[in-house]
């Protein structure tokens, strides 16, 4: 029996998009570095290539798999996986299976040869959403949040299969809120890159000109300028104890943040910054600081501390900075502003007994 004759194939015709290799300078801005996983934001020169974010291993130096996230036309999210092995002569063009077992099942995605040592799954036209859901499984086997997968590769020829290991909770669940910060980076720079480029065709909201001799409307002088999007978020899980509310936000690497369930304490929760058993200040503007002592989660992995008060939100959502300072100095401040939005979600999660 060969070896996908058991599957079931996602039936996904390949696009004649397909992503140039060699010959152009490219950049890599790091997202998260670690192992078996990396996170990247690959900006190329060439034109006719897009930007993506990859979710890459970081554990072979001869091989690779990456699944990579862009923008397609349209504005349209699509997903794409390129495996590579240095030692591979392979054919021009041909195509090829490979398949993974993952939150759907096994899956089957198409690849085609793109040099002597890559294949690449393609930009489809159509159907980018079943598309999406097959190399997404991939990564959701990744990055599940009660038991991260690890992720088998198996191919159609006589290659072995490829086996990353699984992450642990923590990992899983900072290369999932790096992966997002990529993807916000990624939007942004692709709509600059449409804005910026010389063949962009002048376009308009109105499907016909107004009438003539009809005065344009004139703004409201009660509008105001919108926002700028807040560093703070705002989102919840379910954990092994029950529904938990989190409201979190990054300064560099340093990731600090609220915890809580219905009708339990609220706990902050700070990685990259302590180690060992610690004491922390938590200090808003010129308003009274609350000291709490803490320890690394087993859980999670980060730095933990209980005994806060509510009032702590009350003027996070009214001040302009924090300052988060352990006992042997380490300190990181944290800009309040949008953070009031987080926080309000955060109070009616948490209070909602």
């Amino acid at each position: 029996m060969r070896l996908f004759d058991h599957l079931k194939p996602f039936a996904i015709s390949l696009s004649a998009f397909l992503a140039v290799t060699g010959g152009a300078a490219a950049s890599d801005t790091s997202y998260y570095s670690g192992k078996p996983w990396e996170i990247v934001l690959h900006v190329p020169d060439a034109q006719n290539e897009r930007p993506y974010c990859a979710f890459r291993t970081s554990l072979w130096e001869a091989r690779s798999i990456s699944i990579e996230k862009m923008i397609g036309p349209g504005d349209e999210v699509a997903i794409a996986l390129r495996i590579r092995k240095d030692a591979w002569q392979l054919p021009d063009n041909q195509t090829t299976t490979v398949a993974a077992d993952t939150v759907l099942g096994m899956v089957e995605v198409p690849m085609k040869s793109i040099g002597k040592q890559e294949i690449y799954s393609g930009v489809p036209t159509v159907p980018v959403l079943l598309y999406n859901a097959v190399i997404g499984a991939m990564l959701d086997s990744v990055l599940a949040a009660r038991q991260p997968q690890p992720l088998p590769i198996k191919f159609s020829g006589n290659e072995p299969i490829w086996t990353v290991p699984a992450l642990d909770r923590f990992q899983a669940f900072e290369m999932n809120d790096a992966f997002k910060r990529c993807a916000l980076d990624l939007r942004g720079l692709q709509s600059k890159t449409e804005q910026d480029g010389s063949s962009q065709e002048v376009t308009s909201p109105f499907g016909a000109a107004s009438p003539a001799g009809q005065p344009p409307a004139q703004p409201s002088a009660s509008s105001q300028p919108l926002a700028a999007p807040s560093d703070w978020e705002f989102y919840t899980r379910d954990e092994d104890w029950g529904h938990a509310c989190f409201a979190q936000t990054h300064h560099g690497i340093v990731m600090v943040g609220f915890m809580g369930s219905p009708g339990k304490g609220l706990v902050g929760f700070v990685s990259s910054l302590f180690s060992g058993d610690t004491r922390a200040t938590w200090h808003v503007d010129d308003k009274p600081a609350y000291v709490s002592d803490g320890g690394e989660s087993d859980y999670f992995g980060w730095h933990e501390f209980g005994q806060l008060p509510t009032e702590l939100l009350d003027q996070m959502s009214q001040g302009k900075e924090m300052s988060v300072t352990g006992a042997k100095g380490e300190r990181v401040v944290l800009d309040l502003a949008g953070a009031a939005a987080a926080v309000s979600k955060f109070k009616a999660c948490f209070g909602n007994r």
